[in-house]
């Protein structure tokens, strides 16, 4: 390997890593965003909630050890309902998963994803927006418009605006 390859490649290595280190500090740093509630007290309708035919985007996410995420502008997962299917994008990957909604429960069936090899931010954000699919279990629209998801527990949330 000749001496200019040699530095071409320690410079890209060296701007890969530090692109790395300020990307994931910026997804996994906690935000100072108020967190979302644990049991929202005011839905937006006291009927039956239907999330057929709509589709939102993760704003922020509570993670099982209390700390408040903010999802970084660059990375934009995506949940989609329709027929009984949620289905969207994760951060880096897409998946599917069956759901059923009961009055304030939701029941997500096991997801389906697809397996590409993720950078930083999107592999935090994805790792930690499939883990609190797998557990969540209570379903609200907000009177802001945001639908919540979250464990009866209160130790995940999943907070998401309204998309297109």
């Amino acid at each position: 390997m000749t001496t200019l390859t040699r530095r071409a490649v320690r410079r890209a290595a060296l701007l890969a890593s530090a692109a790395a280190i300020v990307l994931a500090a910026a997804a996994c740093g906690p935000s100072a965003t108020p967190a979302p509630s644990v049991a929202p007290t005011s839905a937006a309708s006291a009927g039956a909630i239907n999330l057929d035919g709509t589709s939102w985007v993760l704003s922020d996410y509570l993670s099982p050890d209390g700390a408040l995420f903010t999802v970084p502008a660059a990375v934009t997962p995506l949940a989609a309902f329709k027929d009984g299917v949620m289905s969207g994008y994760a951060g880096c990957n897409t998946f599917t998963a069956s759901y059923a909604i009961d009055g304030d429960s939701i029941t997500l069936g096991p997801a389906a994803t697809t397996k590409m090899a993720c950078a930083e931010p999107m592999a935090t954000v994805e790792n930690a927006y499939l883990a609190a699919l797998a557990v969540v279990d209570k379903v609200a629209i907000l009177d802001n418009g945001k639908l919540q998801l979250w464990d009866s527990g209160g130790k995940t949330t999943l907070a998401f605006l309204k998309g297109n």
